[in-house]
């Protein structure tokens, strides 16, 4: 049993490893086109993404977009959180059901919502509406994150803040929001992986003026596939390892996956 268990292990992370060192090993190629093996390897193909101007342009809208989504969810993820959690409000069931809509709908409904709404707004054509879709679909895995943090904070920490005359205001900037930080930097980074990379909504919400990263590669797959989009996605699987790299470190990423109830 054992070594099927260690085989099926190992045959797992093989068929998730795969893509990306293909995907990785690509990005080197010396060739006007992606091939794979390559026929040589180069660094020109990550050095191109600075002059190729669609790409670089389409980057840094990805970039203002999941900056936006991560305001958005922090804005709205991290109040919502505090509520469910610590005040526990009536209908609280219904609350978070109604939270759990982004990911419970799925992404194509969602979109096709969006843009009628959007289209009969006239809205289509900005980037901020794009950031509120994705923010709409993707905040409970911030709200996870942050209600994890502080369904672990000890409620005797701010009680004893409390009876040593600190305001409420001051309990929460003092003893409350440190406790949660952990929670809120390891939801924002989630979210903001999740908005500079979503494709879907993207796809659908935008323009060309408004085409973020993925949208461009997906556009750019239609004739001669160049090495610059191969070192693109290459750039993509870096960002997703230092985010897990941040995640696994965090305390509170451990406690919410393995929490005892």
């Amino acid at each position: 049993m054992g070594r099927v268990v260690k085989g099926t292990l190992v045959g797992v992370l093989a068929l998730v490893a795969l893509p990306m060192l293909v995907v990785v090993v690509a990005s080197f190629s010396a060739g006007e086109t992606l091939t794979f093996p390559p026929a040589g390897f180069s660094v020109r193909p990550y050095l191109d993404l600075l002059d190729d101007e669609v790409i670089r342009v389409a980057l840094a809208r990805s970039l203002f977009v999941g900056g936006l989504v991560v305001a958005l969810a922090v804005g709205a993820g991290v109040p919502a959180s505090i509520a469910l959690v610590r005040y526990r409000p009536r209908f609280r069931l219904g609350f978070t059901a109604y939270l759990l809509l982004g990911i419970t709908t799925p992404l194509i409904a969602s979109a096709f919502a969006f843009l009628v709404i959007y289209t009969r707004a006239g809205l289509i054509g900005r980037l901020w509406p794009i950031a509120v879709a994705i923010t709409v679909a993707n905040l409970p895995f911030l709200m996870f994150s942050v209600a994890s943090a502080l369904a672990t904070l000890d409620p005797h920490l701010e009680e004893a803040a409390a009876t040593l005359g600190a305001e409420r205001i001051q309990t929460f900037l003092l003893v409350t929001l440190p406790g949660m930080a952990p929670g809120i930097l390891s939801g924002t980074i989630m979210i903001f992986v999740l908005g500079i990379s979503e494709f879907l909504i993207s796809l659908i919400l935008s323009t060309v003026a408004t085409q973020t990263l993925p949208v461009a590669i997906f556009g750019s797959l239609r004739g001669p596939v160049p090495p610059t989009l191969a070192a693109a996605a290459g750039l993509y699987i870096v960002i997703a390892f230092m985010v897990v790299g941040v995640l696994t470190s965090l305390r509170t990423t451990e406690q919410f996956f393995y929490r005892n109830d």
